[in-house]
């Protein structure tokens, strides 16, 4: 039965409430009229379905894919071996012709020869081994050794493999079949044969590219067709339910009076709180990985991992990514590339607060409830959504959604399938952003009873018509984000991309979850306590929230969509249970609702607490908000105000509990205290007959002072970061690239090269002028110190580089980076262990006229302090020319490590552990030219080693000269430099990045590291790392480096790589073929005998 009509005051049927007002087609007859909305509906329904199928059909559309080649040797070039990067390892298929005389000529030699190796000695790499021993050769492949048959007179070797077989054949022998063998590993194409000797072999092999496509014509039509007709189904929704103009007039005058009111000033307040935040606000962990991946589109056309996953694309979530990549076409400056997120941050204020919370909190005066919504919104917002990460798209998808739904399934509502369509449009873009953002489907299918009765409103034509065509048009307008996610991609390749995501992982199961709970309350970077706080309060709200609903107390305080609200928060807290990863920076997502939920539950508190005869469940709330209130803050406080990499430099509470004013907020008894002060007071103020008010003012009161706390403490701790922090901060880094004056702390870091003749020679000499008797120091061996033994090891070698004349840039001085040492020297006094005390001091080392710009530098090892000494003395030879040296003594100077500013947490019972400072690497302590005494031209070294303990003991080199050259002019030594991800955001300026493209990387010449060095997932085959090859056949040697007046920061190193070969001499050739979306290559063979087709 159909509900009835309204009654208008004159007798005549009124208009039901979300039905279609009248049309212009009641004007014509009944039967034209009525064969018009056939056709229109017609028109409609059809029109949904082929944009659904445009939409639908796009994963599986034909394209162009590329097709890459290996060959080696290079064209015109003598075969050599040479570094070979394969990213995935194994390539899609695989040919090796060794002809016999090339057998034959390494046969014949009396050594072991390897005549074709595709992974690097000592690997163990499932790669190809062909070698000669003893006139036999020897093939393995992969995990097998194959047996090969007496070789006949025509002995020519061919190995051909692809992913699920591999065969070889000798000569005309019949064919050697190896099924479950797959092609093998390659990291490098090397032979033990002389040039003139290998110059027939030959390999070629054809990379997977499953990822890089471009759409044919026909799919480019089937996207420009789907979006058109998810316009037009968009404009068939609206115009199905027209909005009256008496409405928008009404609208447009309530909007110009919100503009005249304190709301304004509220919105304003938050806008500026974003725009100071995007200069001044930290990097997030993934700033840098992403980055990379953006920039890396031009060489690929993909958005791929670039540094590990086999440079898998991140398809089909991508819709991000592609918006920065056209942000970063302007520029690469952080604080440009954060100028997305902070306008989404915006959007999902003014969609939370004017959209959500101000429907749901009705009756309440709206400016404190908007202030209240602010505060909230910026303790959940600014910890973690930030950058270029996509969480802060999935918050203002998440927000719209559940905003346009609440409009849409409002009573009363005449226009609700506009607001249905825009829904449906922005939950599947929201889905293509990243897989959290599945979030918005769930928002959706939670109001799916309340969208049923919509699309069953009465109309003008059968239901049986007008349902399908309502629910086909919603349809259409939800599949743009299958034309978002597969525009540019392939159902193959988002195939491809999960097994290889899921293969290396993280893959962690739903049961698992309790590891981002873990990291959330653990104290690295990944537990703030801002973070804590923003998710704990969102926990605590939930509870309190919901058990509100189930006493059904929203009904009583006029706040009815309460539990759709609590639903969507629910629904994001889902997607993030079943996401493979469990990171904190998930949590980003819950910025978008979760800040409306934490509001509506102290309005709810705040309503409960007034109504009179509710007075137990005004207790029990505001007993249990209390509490959970203290909990959460005392457990967030608890945690440290540290960040990411750089962001942490200068930043208060980095290494401790969080405590603003000393104040002990770190624990739940202050809280607690607080609560009940509260509580008193307002038991003193609130009369009698409204005393249940004073039960739920303590719980809101702390809900929303330590959410207010924290966003001060984040705001003024980032803003006294640039003056703690020395010569680098992110904030003035941000500030400089505003200005177009910054290229990030690649600006702020120098580098410490061996000056030329940098390397002091001993003297002859005496120690001073009053010891003309004395033996020379070189030659005796003091008592607890023994020279050149190196127990401790050598200090480092160093790099030789060396500035072209004319040119600002530092180079290795021949093709590949040699090492070379500061000193020859070195002493130390662990010869009998750590327990061996005494003091040694060094002959007096020659010490030319220092410049501008250089310094002198001691390798130290051990510890030079607490009991310890070691000091460097200056002199001044006295005699002639030709005399023996004669030195007068012109002051000492104290070698000592700068205060570190990194320090692990102080934890306010156990305190930090006892061993904390390392000091048995080697470290590199300098003086300046400028402290050093006038005239001096000699120094020497003297140590005490007076303490036992684990660390009590003492290594020093040979003072040496060096020059102060700024990062900058290495990297342009002319060698792409592979910037690794945890720092790679804060490098805008560099471009000459190793690229990856074709299933191939280039071999780097430079490495730039974060502080923990070398360890990073891109040389990690575990990880999928891009650049596994390059430890395995490479030497690394470090120059020295600091952060430019702050030397008590380890920002990173500089590692000049040397290979034992040729880099990358192999032609690499591309062509293109057409396919279907679902054609391709098969599935990477990650294991032999795991072989699929």
């Amino acid at each position: 039965m159909e509900p009835s009509s309204p009654i208008r005051s004159d007798g005549t049927p009124g208009e039901r409430p979300g039905a279609p007002p009248s049309r212009p087609l009641d004007a014509l007859p009944a039967p034209a009229a009525r064969r018009a909305r056939w056709i229109a509906h017609v028109v409609a329904l059809l029109l949904g379905a082929a944009g659904l199928s445009c939409a639908l059909a796009l994963p599986f559309a034909p394209v162009w894919a590329d097709r890459s080649e290996v060959s080696w040797p290079a064209a015109d070039e003598p075969a050599v071996s040479t570094t070979a990067l394969l990213a995935p390892y194994r390539p899609a298929q695989f040919t090796a012709n060794v002809p016999c005389p090339v057998l034959r000529s390494a046969l014949d030699r009396p050594d072991p020869t390897m005549v074709l190796a595709t992974v690097p000695p000592g690997s163990d790499r499932d790669g190809l081994l062909l070698s000669a021993e003893g006139g036999t050769p020897k093939l393995i492949m992969g995990e097998r050794a194959v047996a090969l048959p007496p070789l006949p007179a025509d002995c020519d070797l061919t190995v051909r493999a692809d992913a699920q077989r591999s065969t070889i054949t000798v000569g005309t022998l019949p064919p050697i079949a190896l099924p479950g063998v797959p092609a093998p590993e390659i990291f490098t194409f090397s032979t033990g044969l002389p040039p003139e000797q290998a110059a027939e072999l030959s390999v070629t092999a054809r990379t997977y590219t499953w990822f890089e496509t471009a759409p044919t014509s026909l799919k480019l039509s089937l996207t420009g067709f789907a979006i058109v007709l998810a316009a037009a189904s968009l404009l068939l929704l609206i115009a199905h339910t027209p909005p009256t103009w008496a409405g928008i007039r009404r609208a447009a005058l309530r909007r110009i009076r919100f503009d005249l009111s304190l709301l304004l000033l509220i919105d304003a307040a938050v806008a500026v709180v974003l725009a100071l935040w995007l200069v001044i606000g930290p990097i997030s962990d993934d700033d840098g990985f992403a980055m990379l991946t953006i920039r890396n589109h031009a060489a690929t056309g993909d958005i791929g991992n670039f540094y590990r996953w086999f440079n898998a694309s991140e398809a089909p979530f991508t819709l991000v990514q592609h918006l920065m990549r056209w942000v970063s076409e302007y520029s690469l400056a952080p604080a440009w590339l954060r100028v997305p997120s902070v306008v989404a941050g915006m959007l999902t204020w003014l969609v939370l607060s004017h959209g959500i919370v101000a429907p749901l909190c009705r009756g309440v005066r709206r400016a404190g409830v908007h202030l209240l919504t602010a505060v909230f919104f910026l303790a959940c917002w600014l910890p973690f959504d930030l950058g270029i990460r996509p969480e802060a798209f999935v918050a203002l998808g998440t927000a719209a959604v559940l905003a346009l739904l609440l409009r849409a399934t409002a009573p009363g509502v005449r226009a609700p399938f506009g607001h249905l369509g825009g829904a449906a449009l922005l939950a599947g873009l929201t889905v293509a952003v990243t897989p959290t953002g599945i979030a918005a489907v769930l928002i959706v299918l939670m109001f799916a009873p309340r969208i049923w009765r919509l699309l069953l409103l009465p109309g003008e034509l059968p239901r049986w018509m007008a349902v399908p065509t309502r629910a086909v048009l919603l349809c259409c307008l939800g599949s743009v984000g299958v034309v978002a996610m597969f525009a540019d991609s392939t159902w193959t390749g988002f195939a491809r991309a999960t097994a290889i995501h899921n293969e290396f992982g993280p893959n962690l199961g739903w049961y698992e979850e309790i590891e981002r709970y873990s990291s959330l309350l653990g104290t690295s970077t990944w537990g703030t306590a801002s973070k804590r706080l923003a998710v704990l309060l969102v926990l605590a709200a939930v509870l309190l929230a919901a058990a509100g609903v189930l006493r059904r107390l929203h009904r009583a305080v006029r706040m009815p969509e309460l539990p759709l609200l609590i639903g969507a928060v629910l629904a994001v807290f889902a997607t993030l249970w079943l996401t493979p990863s469990k990171w904190t920076h998930h949590f980003g997502a819950l910025a978008g609702v979760a800040p409306a939920l934490v509001a509506a539950t102290v309005v709810l508190l705040a309503r409960v607490g007034s109504l009179p005869n509710a007075r137990r469940e005004a207790r029990q709330l505001g007993v249990a908000g209390a509490v959970a209130g203290a909990g959460a803050a005392a457990l967030a406080f608890q945690g440290p105000n540290s960040w990411w990499q750089y962001s942490d430099f200068g930043v208060p509470w980095s290494d401790t509990a969080t405590r603003p004013l000393d104040l002990p907020l770190d624990g739940p008894l202050p809280w607690l205290l607080a609560a009940v002060l509260v509580g008193v007071v307002a038991f003193g103020l609130v009369r009698l007959r409204a005393l249940a008010g004073a039960w739920t003012l303590p719980a809101t009161a702390l809900f929303t002072t330590s959410a207010l706390v924290m966003v001060a403490v984040l705001i003024g701790s980032f803003l006294q970061a640039p003056a703690h922090a020395g010569a680098f901060s992110v904030g003035r880094s941000s500030w400089d690239s505003v200005r177009a004056r910054s290229c990030g702390i690649e600006n702020e870091v120098e580098t410490l090269p061996l000056a030329e003749d940098g390397t002091l020679a001993l003297t002859a000499g005496p120690l001073d002028d009053t010891e003309q008797d004395a033996p020379d120091e070189t030659r005796r061996e003091p008592a607890g110190f023994v020279a050149n033994q190196g127990r401790p090891g050598r200090p480092p070698q160093e790099p030789l580089l060396r500035r072209p004349p004319d040119e600002l840039a530092l180079r290795p001085t021949g093709a590949e980076a040699e090492p070379t040492d500061a000193s020859p020297l070195m002493w130390d006094s662990l010869a009998d262990g750590p327990r061996t005390t005494g003091e040694v001091t060094t002959g007096w080392f020659e010490l030319p006229a220092l410049r501008s710009g250089q310094e002198l530098s001691v390798w130290v090892a051990g510890r030079p302090e607490q009991g310890n000494d070691l000091r460097v003395e200056f002199g001044q030879n006295t005699a002639g020319p030709e005399a023996a040296d004669q030195v007068r003594a012109l002051g000492s100077r104290e070698l000592r490590d700068p205060p570190p500013r990194q320090l692990p947490f102080d934890d306010p019972r156990m305190g930090r552990a006892a061993d904390w400072r390392d000091f048995r690497p080697w470290r590199l302590i300098t003086v300046d030219a400028a402290d050093l005494p006038a005239g001096a031209d000699r120094v020497r070294l003297r140590a005490t080693d007076a303490t036992t303990d684990e660390q009590g003991w003492l290594a020093f080199g040979g003072p040496a000269v060096r020059d102060v050259v700024p990062l900058r002019d290495v990297l342009d030594g002319g060698v792409p430099a592979l910037v690794d991800w945890p720092i790679s955001f804060l490098f805008p300026c560099y471009v000459d990045y190793p690229r990856v493209s074709h299933g191939t990387a280039d071999s780097p010449g430079l490495l730039i590291t974060p502080p923990g060095g070398e360890g990073s997932m891109a040389f990690d085959p575990s990880y999928g790392g891009v650049f596994t090859g390059v430890p395995a056949q490479s030497r690394r040697w470090e120059t020295p480096s600091r952060l430019r007046g702050d030397p008590g920061f380890t920002w990173g190193h500089v590692l000049s790589v040397s290979y034992d070969l040729d880099r990358d001499v192999y032609d690499r050739t591309t062509r293109r073929v057409r396919q279907g979306g679902a054609d391709g290559d098969g599935e990477y063979p990650f294991e032999e005998g795991n072989l699929h087709p």
